[in-house]
This record gives C-alpha cells, sequence and structure tokens, in this order.
C-alpha cells in the first residue's frame, strides 16, 4: 500500500472536487438460480465538468477499504481517460462515517474528504444510468412528493404493512364500496379493498360511487381509465417499485410487511398517465384508511362470518394524524354532507353501544389520556379476537371464560407491559405477567391454566395476521 501511495503521490494535484457515492445500482440483476437483487455501484464523478471517472459493481456492500481503492483507481485513469489522471483537491460523500474513516487515508495524499448530505452530480449521474438500464423514466419516490415528510411515510409503510398483515381481502369482496370520511365532516370517498381476486392486493379509492360503477362495468380498463380519477395502495414485490423508495426502506427502516407486499402509492386522472404519485394529503387519507379498515372490517362489518353487514364506525388516529378521526359506512351512500342525526339512525347506535362497551371493558386501563388511546386500541383488538373465538362456535360458558381472561390479559398489559403505543405483536412471547395474575387476580392452578390457554390462542391468532416479535 506504501508503494501504491508513493505513485499516487507522484500525480499531479489540481483543484478539482470529485463526489463519490456508494449505493444500491438503480437496476435489477435477475439471476435464474436465485430472487432477483440489486448490486452495489461506486460511482466517482467531477464535481463541475460531471465526467465519470470510475464505476464499479459489487455485489456486497463495499467497505471503506474497496471504495478507497476505486478512488486510488481513478487517480491512475484507464487507457480512455489518462489525459484525467491525478489526484483532486477534494472528495465529497454522502455518508458521515465513511468520510470519517477514509479522511485519514485521503489525508496522506493531501487530499481533503468531506462529507455532504447530498451529492447532486452523483445523483443525476444514477438517474441517467436508471433511465439507460430500465429504457423508461425514473420512478420518483414518495419523498419527492412536495410537503410529504419523513414521518408520514414512515406512516404510510407502517400502515400498509399492518393492512397486509390482517389481510382483510380475505372477507371483502372487491365489489363492496366503503365510505370513508377523513375528517369525519370531510366529503366521502369510496375505498375497495382489492385482493379477493387473488391478483392484485391493496386498496383504490374513488371519488364517487358513479365512477365505482363505471370501473365496476364490463368497460375496459383501457376505456374508462382516462375518464375516472383515482388513487390506491398496490402491494407487490420489491422490482415493481421505485429505486428512491427502495433505498429509503434502508435508510429510514420502514417497514415490509412481505416479499409481496411492497406498498405503492398510484394515482391517475383524466389529465395524466397511470403511475402519477399523490399528493401528500392523498397519501395522508390512504395511511389512514389502511389503520382502520381491517378492524372496521372485521369488527364492525363482521365480514369473516359472510355478507357484511351494515355499520358506521369512527376512529381516533394518533401519530402523524395529529389525533384526528376517520369515519367509515357501509353500505357506501352516495351524500353529498356527513350523514347527520336522522340518517345514521341505527348504525351510530350500534356505533354508541360498541364504544361504550369497549370503554366499559377497559375503564381500570388506564390513566391517563395516552394510556387511554393504548387501552382503546388494545381493547378492540380482543374484541375482534373474541368475535374470532365466537365464530369457530365455542359454547357461551367457553366464551365468558375467555372474556374474563382477554380482559385480565389487557389489564395486566397495559398496567405492566409499558408500552408506547399498541401492536397485536405484544401479546407474542407468552402467556405473561403470570406472577402478576397470580397477586392480583387469583392463586387458583385452574384460573392460571385457564390465562395461559386464553392468551395461547390469542398468539396463535395475532400469528395467524402475520405479526411476528420484534424483540
Amino acid at each position: 500500500m506504501t508503494s501504491n501511495l508513493d505513485k499516487l503521490h507522484r500525480l499531479r494535484q489540481g483543484n478539482a472536487a470529485w463526489q463519490c457515492a456508494a449505493r444500491r445500482a438503480p437496476f435489477w440483476i435477475m439471476p435464474k438460480d436465485r430472487p432477483p437483487y440489486r448490486p452495489f455501484i461506486i460511482l466517482v464523478v467531477d464535481q463541475d465538468t460531471e465526467l465519470i471517472y470510475k464505476t464499479d459493481i459489487q455485489e456486497e456492500r463495499p467497505t471503506p477499504e474497496a471504495i478507497l481503492e476505486i478512488l486510488f483507481k481513478a487517480m491512475q485513469g484507464t487507457l480512455l481517460n489518462l489525459w484525467h489522471r491525478g489526484r483532486p483537491a477534494r472528495i465529497l460523500v454522502d455518508d458521515a462515517k465513511l468520510a470519517q474513516v477514509l479522511a485519514p487515508r485521503l489525508a496522506e495524499l493531501e487530499i481533503r474528504c468531506d462529507y455532504r448530505a447530498t451529492l447532486p452530480q452523483a445523483n443525476s449521474a444514477l438517474l441517467e444510468m436508471e433511465e439507460h438500464a430500465t429504457k423508461r423514466k425514473p420512478i420518483p419516490g414518495l419523498l419527492s412528493i412536495p410537503g410529504v415528510t419523513v414521518p408520514l411515510a414512515a406512516e404510510f409503510f407502517a400502515a400498509a404493512a399492518d393492512y397486509y398483515r390482517q389481510k382483510p381481502w380475505r372477507w371483502m369482496e372487491n365489489w363492496l364500496p366503503i365510505a370513508v370520511r377523513y375528517p369525519p365532516d370531510g366529503r366521502a370517498r369510496y375505498a375497495l379493498v382489492l385482493g379477493r381476486g387473488g391478483e392484485t392486493y391493496g386498496l383504490s379509492v374513488y371519488e364517487s360511487l358513479e365512477d365505482v360503477d363505471i370501473v365496476l362495468s364490463d368497460t375496459s380498463p383501457e376505456k374508462h381509465a382516462p375518464l375516472v380519477p383515482w388513487f390506491s395502495l398496490v402491494l407487490d414485490e420489491a422490482t415493481g417499485m421505485s429505486f428512491a423508495d427502495l433505498d429509503a426502506i434502508e435508510q429510514y427502516g420502514w417497514p415490509v410487511a412481505g416479499e409481496k407486499a411492497y406498498p405503492m402509492a398510484i394515482k391517475a386522472t383524466p389529465k395524466s398517465d397511470w403511475g402519477e404519485l399523490p399528493s401528500a394529503s392523498e397519501l395522508a387519507w390512504l395511511a389512514a384508511a389502511l389503520r382502520v379498515l381491517p378492524d372496521f372490517v372485521t369488527r364492525h362489518l363482521h365480514a369473516e362470518r359472510g355478507m357484511p353487514r351494515p355499520a358506521h364506525a369512527t376512529y381516533s388516529l394518533s401519530g402523524v394524524h395529529g389525533g384526528q378521526k376517520i369515519a367509515l359506512r357501509f353500505p357506501a351512500e352516495a351524500q353529498s354532507t356527513p350523514p347527520d342525526a336522522d340518517t345514521a339512525g341505527s348504525s351510530n347506535a350500534d356505533q354508541d353501544a360498541d364504544m361504550e362497551e369497549l370503554e366499559k371493558f377497559i375503564q381500570d386501563w388506564h390513566w391517563d389520556e395516552a394510556s387511554h388511546e393504548i387501552a382503546r386500541q388494545m381493547g378492540a383488538f380482543l374484541f375482534q379476537f373474541l368475535d374470532h373465538l365466537e365464530a369457530s362456535g365455542l359454547s357461551r360458558q367457553t366464551m365468558r371464560k375467555h372474556e374474563s381472561n382477554c380482559w385480565c390479559i389487557g389489564w395486566l398489559e397495559c398496567g405492566y407491559g409499558y408500552h408506547d403505543s399498541f401492536t397485536p405483536a405484544i401479546f407474542l412471547g407468552g402467556p405473561s405477567y403470570e406472577n402478576e395474575f397470580r397477586r392480583k387476580v387469583s392463586d387458583s392452578k385452574y384460573a392460571l391454566n385457564s390465562y395461559r390457554a386464553t392468551w395461547r390462542k390469542l398468539e396463535r391468532y395475532v400469528l395467524s395476521l402475520g405479526y411476528e416479535e420484534s424483540w
């Protein structure tokens, strides 16, 4: 290495600044004997002239040593660019840790190495490479949408992952629209749960029931596409997603629930082609709907038991939604204004009764607003679990035991679990809190065994929805 440094040191040094990026490549490798994958690419480009001095493809994430070796080769030049041989004055990288590692090594060559959050010239070169490799314009990512923040995109991914795990299409036909208002006093949009046919999975949203009728008619998609505006979530394999979003998944740790559960937000209008991105407000709308639709389908529509029953429900949303509420109604009704007390009728009464029952169930589980919201979500999920047990044909006596045990599970989780938010995955790894159960509830061996049995059934139910332990 010393001899190489001596040779490099003898090269002429100019005032140029180089950008060096080590990224996932903007293309897929499709081998026959294993799944598709994106290799890594090391790119060295001149900041002023935008000339690419060196590229190198590697299957594994390149180490700092590998990146340094490519930089040295770029300085030495190739047969095609020997006139560019030389040392730059400065090298910029977009990885702060990498900059710290490379800086002392490059300092030996009197080259300054700095971190820069974005590398415009390198990014531009990678986009051109993507367009050349894919024969199409690069697909922009969610973070390119004006107003979309990292937390909002993260919420969309988390909501889509939760939606995929619960698979509401198992019970809801894709020709039954659900009216959704977000906020509840806003105009209704109409959502179709996709996936019953086993081909396309996700959620499609329309502005009117007339648009839904057009889509569900015999008219071919090619004919109605220019007429009907819509936006949707499509769950598919990674190869269908934008490279920008795939890179963001790695950078920010956004969740994906499975190999065929990569969430893509798509929009079409009469003035645009298919494949446009939704607006920030539409993305937030999608995330909100995805959060509550699976619960609405099972707990309110009871669709897992057969034909969905009429229902209306309002949910509170936390996180990026800022405590806003969302209202859902089935069957959907074309209304220009939100339903009033007269039109809501028995649906509102049913909803009020459900909420009253839930609040009574969880009344000893919370002590402030934050714990109340967690208790409400936990209780709602336990009600969903109890509905699942009841649908399996258990006797009323057995159901009473499970109801009592579910109350204990929720009470102990809320009291001893130290949860900042609710996810059904907290029930995995149990039965938990057995000592607390003995002290606070009963030290009877029979009662403890019954508690354990309910928890194990609950755990199997959570696993059936696709949740996994996160610890």
